[in-house]
């Protein structure tokens, strides 16, 4: 074989070579993209999977508190109503009447308050603003403490009904949590919405705590959890004796 030849075999093993270096890499490429394609799908059908049973402890929580709220407002409230109703109409004088009539249209009021709170759905339908407002006129109604509610004039709704039903959970977490540990003397809501985000702040001027103890980090953690399943974010800013804000970001 001479030199031309020899020379030419070695170009052609080189070449077959490169070309066999080549696939290999190709298809080491192809099976790397593949392993992670399947690793994000995995990671995707994870975070769906948490995000879906977020939305079902949440639907329960709900459910199992306005239950506890009906219950004690047919008790307190409503069963009251109807033992005074029952006290003026015995009363024979013509006045009695009429202000029997008053209670009763009262009474009607209250129980389609109550229907519309037992339907999920009309936390679906409900605006965001009215909610907050509902739920401070809960609580001054009760004379528990003053409450105040700032907005701004224009407020963008929340469009995703799942997303809403966890940011009212989390709202009625936080107010609970002011309710059974803060003592305060007023509770503050304030809402805005700048041109990316919906900002939400609710503040105390009760007994405050400190975030790291560990007492409180699970109670923190859970509200955090659920603010990070609709891409939210929430934060808690106390010291004892100095109150709490609890500030808390959503994309819009």
């Amino acid at each position: 074989m001479d030199d031309n030849s020899l020379e030419l075999f070695f170009i052609l093993l080189s070449g077959i070579f490169l070309m066999f270096l080549m696939s290999v890499f190709i298809v080491a490429i192809v099976i790397i993209h593949r392993q992670r394609q399947v690793k994000n799908r995995h990671r995707v059908e994870l975070m769906k999977a948490d995000y879906e049973k977020t939305i079902l402890n949440v639907e329960k929580e709900i459910r199992e508190e306005t239950l506890l709220y009906v219950s004690q407002e047919l008790h307190d409230n409503i069963g009251q109503m109807l033992s005074l109703t029952k006290l003026v109409l015995n009363n024979p004088e013509p006045t009695s009447v009429q202000e029997g009539k008053k209670l009763i249209n009262q009474i009607i009021k209250e129980v389609r308050s109550l229907s519309r709170s037992i339907n999920k759905d009309y936390l679906k339908e409900l605006r965001f603003d009215t909610f907050l407002k509902e739920e401070l006129d809960k609580i001054e109604r009760s004379g528990f403490c003053r409450t105040k509610f700032t907005h701004a004039t224009a407020v963008v709704e929340i469009s995703d009904e799942n997303k809403k039903l966890i940011l009212i959970r989390v709202v009625q977490e936080c107010l609970n949590n002011a309710i059974k540990h803060a003592s305060p003397t007023c509770i503050t809501i304030n809402l805005a919405c700048s041109a990316t985000e919906l900002e939400l702040d609710i503040a105390d001027d009760g007994v405050g705590f400190d975030p790291s103890q560990e007492s409180t980090g699970l109670g923190l953690r859970n509200l955090q959890s659920r603010m990070e399943a609709i891409d939210g974010h929430i934060r808690f800013l106390s010291k004892p004796q100095e109150g709490t804000l609890v500030s808390i970001r959503l994309p819009i």
